[in-house]
């Protein structure tokens, strides 16, 4: 019998693996990345004197080195490299007293299996805090922690806009909004460069899915594009001066992101001085030429000699070589990395107490309280039993997403730990999991089979490589076809396989049904889809569960393509009636019942749907038919649908809150915190009622995506097509209520001031966020409202306070025809607490 994991787990990195294999058992890691010893260190570079005067400029200083540089140290300097704990690392010039370049994963925290590190919590839930300095704070003990380790550079900030709810990478961003981002995203990397760390902005271009993402063709409108999908990285140019940017996979229009000399050409006009990196097999080996000369500086992978060669042939010229190299050394330069001994060690403790004390504000201001009915919440001190419910609460909290942005952490706090300290020895805390520890998919609990077989593993499973890079081999088998990597049903003929197997329940009760799976996989139940992930992935499980009546027939029905060299799909069935009975009791006992649930998202693989997997919803209905006091609390890195919400008392957003997870849970359940997050995407009824409507629009056909015209994206999508949202963007409650007056506006050289008065009429304290959206003339042919400001404010009871915000004028433009334009006509100015609920506003004339 073979147990799976109920929660995805990244499989450990070379360098993890290295370092557990004792690669360096005895000696200092960083010792391996030292430069061989027959070279020698030259002591006549004159610049690392110069650069300490600060009498020549950054790109000054790399004009100088560049003079002095061969060919062959040029190309080793632009091909990024992986080495035992460094998965990413550009080859110096010791002779010339240029350092190596170290990169590391973020942003949610140090990556590439790098330990003694902070797991901070993911970008959407710093999103939901509407907070810049929030971010800011992360940016800063991020860049701390990359200074104790050596790091040069972090690959975050993710820029790119949650356009796509099944997206596996929603967690990283902040949100659906470009605003929002951009505000968020500046904090950011100016945080993390204040500390002298490089920050490297991601995704750059339009990539917002992970379903064949490496040979996907986004077919993008200009107008979307400069509005929507490149502004955050606009901003992080003009605003944050970011020191570097990596392309994204994919293609834009049929130009493949990393080689469009649009898009180089868009950020010279921005005024972008740094370098520009491929993402990993962003860039396959017949396009290399074609990025440098449209503007990337470093590439992966790639050969050093293959990059001579290309020169030596006049297929990379010697000017656009320069270029990558000056724009490296310009930066390397600028924070002062030359001349300056690293003062770090890859094997250096980098976390700290502060660290944690930042990471657990982080967590505890982007919660989101959704549902309070009768103020279930905050927990009351003479609340004298509480029932914790779900894996998530104790077992495996899940805290974080998967795939490059994974970080080790040594020390999770559980929900049920913290808890139990928090409310202490006079309330009883007890605990039922309420579902299996791990899937069986090996298991036919329950049924016998009538004809047909199990469906069991071809050859023994083994993920293709480190989660989050598998896809990389997956992509490359020769039976994918465009057609096959974004397929939404079956498939007939060669490489198609289908499966059937008949069986008789044995007792009635509800059965996890669950399916191990490389992706274009559909199973039915009686002819009904029960269970189905579109385009091809590295191997997933996905679970539901079903009633089944004893001594009644069931058909089971399966059909996949098969990947060469990959096992078929495994087909499980376990019965989950006792473990979800024992919370019912343990809810019935208690006062108060806390469903803990969780659905894991990833890089390389977006979620089948956006439902909650396993037994999670039939879990939470249950125990809710049990206890009418019951409070569910969700991690998850995207929006998800709540059949149940009807019928629980309560709904908290905690996201993926990283190690401090079960504290920052405990202090906002309790009420020591007040939950003042907002949602920074929407949440959806269903999965159809969504912007993505058509395959065409998502996961695409023949691996061409269309993204909606008409500025399309995540609340806009809603309010033009008047759909009502489960959860709007903006949306959370608190322990205490807020009313908004007096509103104003005042005209500025550089925008428009608005002042709003908040009074706190509740009898706790606690933080609003006021939101400001701006609506445009009919002319402008823009979505009824766009968040163009937002400000956060804590107030005592009774309190009031005014909350100034700043509109400048870009947040009026218009994208038309080949430039923005402000639109003459009559705006609104609206002022609420979500983008569903703006009671106040003002119209003024612009642009006469």
């Amino acid at each position: 019998m073979v147990l799976i994991f109920w929660r995805r787990r990244a499989v450990a990195s070379f360098a993890a693996l290295a370092l557990v294999a004792g690669v360096f058992t005895g000696s200092d890691p960083a010792s391996a990345l030292s430069v061989a010893p027959h070279v020698r260190l030259s002591t006549g570079c004159q610049w690392v004197a110069q650069s300490r005067t600060h009498r020549l400029a950054p790109a000054a200083l790399a004009r100088e080195v560049l003079a002095h540089m061969t060919l062959h140290q040029m190309a080793n300097m632009v091909v990024l490299v992986m080495r035992p704990q460094l998965e990413n690392l550009s080859d110096g010039v010791p002779g010339l007293c240029i350092p190596e370049l170290w990169i590391s994963d973020g942003p949610v925290g140090l990556g590439d299996g790098l330990t003694r590190v902070t797991q901070f919590p993911a970008p959407i839930d710093v999103a939901a805090s509407f907070d810049p300095s929030v971010a800011r704070s992360i940016g800063v003990a991020l860049a701390q922690e990359a200074r104790s380790k050596g790091i040069d550079a972090v690959q975050g900030t993710e820029l790119n806009l949650a356009r796509v709810p099944l997206s596996g990478r929603i967690f990283e961003t902040y949100g659906e909004d470009p605003w929002l981002s951009s505000v968020l995203g500046v904090a950011n990397i100016e945080g993390t460069q204040s500390q002298g760390v490089m920050a490297m902005a991601k995704h750059f271009g339009a990539y917002t899915q992970e379903t064949a993402r490496l040979k996907l063709n986004q077919v993008v409108d200009h107008r979307s594009l400069m509005e929507l999908y490149l502004a955050p990285f606009r901003a992080a140019v003009e605003q944050a001066h970011v020191a570097s940017l990596m392309c994204a996979y994919g293609a834009i229009n049929g130009v493949n992101s990393c080689s469009d000399p649009w898009l180089y050409h868009l950020l010279q006009t921005w005024g972008f001085q740094g370098f520009v990196r491929s993402d990993f097999h962003a860039v396959d080996g017949a396009g290399v030429a074609g990025a440098f000369r449209a503007g990337v500086s470093l590439i992966k992978p790639s050969r050093v000699l293959d990059i001579v060669h290309l020169v030596d042939t006049g297929a990379i010229s010697r000017r656009d070589l320069n270029r990558a190299v000056l724009a490296v050394l310009t930066e390397m330069f600028r924070f002062g990395l030359l001349g300056r001994a690293r003062s770090g060690a890859l094997n250096a403790r980098a976390t700290s107490a502060a660290h944690l004390a930042v990471a657990l504000h982080a967590a505890e201001a982007g919660m989101v309280l959704l549902k309070n009915a009768k103020n279930v919440l905050p927990l009351s001190a003479h609340v004298a039993s509480v029932a914790l419910i779900g894996t998530d609460a104790s077992r495996r909290p899940l805290v974080a997403g998967g795939g490059s942005s994974a970080v080790l952490s040594a020390n999770v706090v559980t929900p049920l730990a913290a808890l139990r300290q928090v409310l202490g020895p006079n309330v009883r805390v007890s605990y039922a999991p309420g579902g299996p520890a791990s899937l069986d998919v090996d298991s036919l609990d329950g049924v016998l089979i009538v004809s047909g077989a199990p469906l069991k593993l071809i050859t023994p499973y083994r993920p293709p490589g480190r989660l989050g890079k598998s896809d990389l081999i997956i992509d490359s088998a020769p039976n994918v076809t465009p057609a096959v990597a974004t397929a939404t049903q079956p498939g007939h003929g060669e490489g198609w396989s289908s499966w059937r197997m008949k069986v008789r329940a044995t007792k009635s009760g509800t059965f996890l049904v669950s399916v191990q799976q490389n992706g274009d996989a559909w199973f039915f139940l009686n002819h009904r889809p029960l269970l189905s992930s579109v385009g091809i992935h590295p191997g997933d499980d996905m679970a539901t569960t079903v009633r089944l009546v004893k001594g009644r027939t069931y058909v089971f029905d399966g059909h996949w393509f098969s990947l060469t060299g990959i096992a078929a799909p495994k087909f499980g069935i376990m019965d989950v009636t006792p473990t979800i009975n024992r919370a019912v009791a343990a809810a019935r006992r208690a006062r108060i019942a806390i469903v803990f649930v969780g659905a894991a998202n990833s890089e390389s693989l977006d979620r089948p749907n956006l439902r909650l997997p396993g037994d999670a919803n039939a879990l939470i209905s249950a125990v809710a038919a049990a206890n009418p006091r019951t409070i569910v609390v969700l991690n998850t890195g995207g929006a998800v649908v709540m059949p149940w919400l009807a019928h629980v008392a309560g709904v908290l957003e905690a996201w993926y809150p990283g190690q401090v997870d079960g504290a920052a849970v405990a202090a906002v359940l309790s009420g020591a915190v007040d939950p003042s997050g907002r949602l920074p995407i929407t949440f959806p009824t269903s999965a159809a009622a969504t912007p993505l409507h058509s395959p065409s629009a998502y996961p695409g056909v023949n691996s061409n995506v269309h993204f909606n015209a008409g500025l399309d994206i995540g609340y806009r999508w809603y309010q033009a097509h008047h759909v009502t949202p489960l959860f709007a963007f903006g949306f959370g409650l608190d322990y205490t209520t807020f009313h908004l007056s007096n509103v104003s506006v005042t005209r500025l050289t550089s925008g428009l001031r608005v002042s709003v008065t908040v009074r706190n009429v509740g009898r706790r304290s606690g933080a609003d966020v006021v939101e400001a959206y701006v609506g445009y003339p009919s002319a402008a042919h823009e979505p009824p409202m766009q968040l163009r400001g937002f400000r956060r404010i804590t107030l005592s009871p009774g309190d009031r306070g005014t909350v100034t915000l700043a509109i400048p004028w870009r947040g009026f433009e218009s994208y038309l025809g080949r430039g923005f334009t402000t639109v003459p006509g009559q705006y609104t100015i609206a002022i609420g607490e979500s983008s569903a609920n703006l009671p106040l506003r003002i119209a003024l004339q612009l642009g006469h």
